[in-house]
C-alpha cells in the first residue's frame, strides 16, 4: 500500500525523526509498500531514495509556524497528487494538526509520538504549556497512536486513557567489514583513548554536565570527544565551547555522519549519554550495535534500550558523572568483556530496522 509520511526535516541530515522515516521507508519498500516522505528542507525538490519518493518542501513562515504550514501543504498536495494513498503517517503533534484533511476523505491516519515534546528545555515555560495542551488535543483526536518507547505508551494510557502501540526506533547492524574514515587521524585520536558524546547539542542531553565532570575528574590520559552541533541554539553551543576553552583534551568535531560516525563509535572507550530527557535514543542503539561500554542516565528511555547493561548515572549530577568516568577508566577491560556482546545482542534481537518494519507492516494490516 502507499503510505505518506509527514513531519520531520531533511532526511539526508538524519535527526531522530528523519532517521526513523528514512530507514522505515527503506525497509517498507523491501516489504512491497510504496512510501512517500514529505520533509522540511531548504529547497523544493522531488527525488527518489532507496526506491521511495522524497518530497522536499522549502521552509517558510518562521520557526514556530513553519511545521504547521508545511504539514497542511503536504496533506493537500498528497491528497491531490497521491490519490491512491491509503495511510497518512504524521510524526509528532504539530504536523498532525492537518490530519483532519485525509480523515474526511476516509484515509487511515496514524499519529506517531517521538517523545514528550513539552518537556524539552528548548521551549519557554509558556511554549511548554502550549505543547502540552497540543499533545492533549491531538491525543484525544486520534484513534491510531504509535509511540517509539514503552515509556510514552504508558504515559498516554495513564494520562489520556488512550491505548497506543509501541514500535521503537532501530538501527542497521554494522557490517563486519566496512570502510574506515580518517576522522581519528584528523583529531589525533587513538582507539580506546576517548569518551564519546554524540548527538544534538541541546540542554536536554546535558553535554555541559559531561564536560564539567570530565574537566573536574582529573583524567589526563583519556580525551573527551563532543560530536554534534545545533544551528538553532548557537548560544548554547558557544557556552559549551567556552566551558572547555583552553583544554585541548576536549575535542569538538561538529556533526558527524556515515563513516566518520561509525569510526568514532567503533573505537571509543565509552559512549556517554547523560540526558535528562529522551524518546528512545537512536544514538544509544547505534553505540550498542558497536558493542560500546555505555554510560547512560538512569531514565526510563535509556533503560528501555540498554536493559540491565548500562553504567548508570543520575541526570545533571556532576559528582556522579565524575565517579562513573573514573570507574570506566579503571575497569574498562572488565566492563567491555561484560557488556560488549550483551548490548550488541540486545540490539540484534530487538532493535533492527528489519524487525521494526515487520512490526509496522503487521500494524498496517491490522488497520485495513
Amino acid at each position: 500500500m502507499k503510505i505518506v509520511f509527514i513531519g520531520g526535516r531533511d532526511i539526508h541530515k538524519l535527526g531522530g525523526i528523519e532517521n526513523y522515516m528514512y530507514n522505515l521507508a527503506t525497509h517498507l519498500v523491501k516489504n512491497g509498500h510504496t512510501p512517500v516522505v514529505y520533509c522540511e528542507s531548504d529547497k523544493n525538490q522531488i527525488e527518489y531514495v532507496n526506491g521511495f519518493k522524497v518530497i522536499h518542501q522549502r521552509s517558510w513562515g518562521g520557526r514556530y509556524i513553519c511545521k504547521i504550514l508545511l504539514s497542511y501543504k503536504a496533506s493537500v498536495k498528497s491528497l491531490l497528487y497521491e490519490k491512491d494513498t491509503m495511510v497518512y503517517h504524521y510524526n509528532t503533534w504539530v504536523p498532525s494538526l492537518s490530519s483532519w484533511l485525509p480523515r474526511i476523505f476516509g484515509k487511515i491516519v496514524i499519529l506517531q509520538g517521538h517523545g514528550l515534546e513539552w518537556k524539552r528545555t528548548k521551549y519557554s515555560p509558556f511554549q511548554q504549556k502550549i505543547m502540552h495542551f497540543m499533545e492533549y488535543i491531538t491525543a484525544k483526536a486520534h484513534k491510531n497512536l504509535l509511540m517509539v518507547s514503552q515509556e510514552q505508551t504508558d504515559f498516554f494510557e495513564v494520562h489520556y486513557k488512550k491505548k497506543c502501540i509501541t514500535i521503537p526506533c532501530a538501527v542497521n547492524l554494522p557490517l563486519k567489514k566496512s570502510s574506515e574514515s580518517n576522522i581519528l587521524l584528523k583529531y589525533n585520536l587513538k582507539p580506546r583513548s576517548y569518551f564519546l558524546f554524540l548527538g544534538r547539542l541541546v540542554q536536554d542531553k546535558n553535554p555541559d554536565y559531561l564536560i564539567k565532570a570530565y574537566l573536574q575528574s582529573g583524567i589526563k590520559d583519556k580525551q573527551l570527544v563532543i560530536a554534534g552541533d545545533n544551528v538553532n541554539d548557537l548560544a548554547y553551543v558557544k557556552y559549551i565551547h567556552q566551558l572547555a576553552a583552553g583544554n585541548p583534551s576536549v575535542i569538538f568535531t561538529g556533526a558527524v555522519y556515515g563513516l566518520d560516525k561509525a569510526s568514532l563509535l567503533k573505537e571509543c572507550l565509552a559512549f556517554c549519554i547523560p540526558s535528562t530527557l529522551e524518546g528512545l535514543p537512536i544514538t544509544l542503539l547505534e553505540a550498542m550495535s558497536y558493542g560500546c561500554i555505555c554510560l547512560a542516565s538512569d531514565i526510563l528511555a535509556c533503560k528501555e534500550a540498554l536493559g540491565e547493561f548500562g553504567i548508570w548515572v543520575e541526570p545533571e549530577n556532576v559528582h556522579d558523572l565524575i565517579a562513573k568516568l573514573l570507574l570506566i577508566k579503571k575497569d574498562e577491560y572488565y566492563l567491555r568483556e561484560k557488556q560488549s556482546f550483551a548490548v550488541y545482542q540486545r540490539v540484534a534481537n530487538n532493535f533492527t530496522w528489519k524487525k521494526i518494519a515487520d512490526q509496522y507492516d503487521s500494524y498496517l494490516k491490522s488497520l485495513v
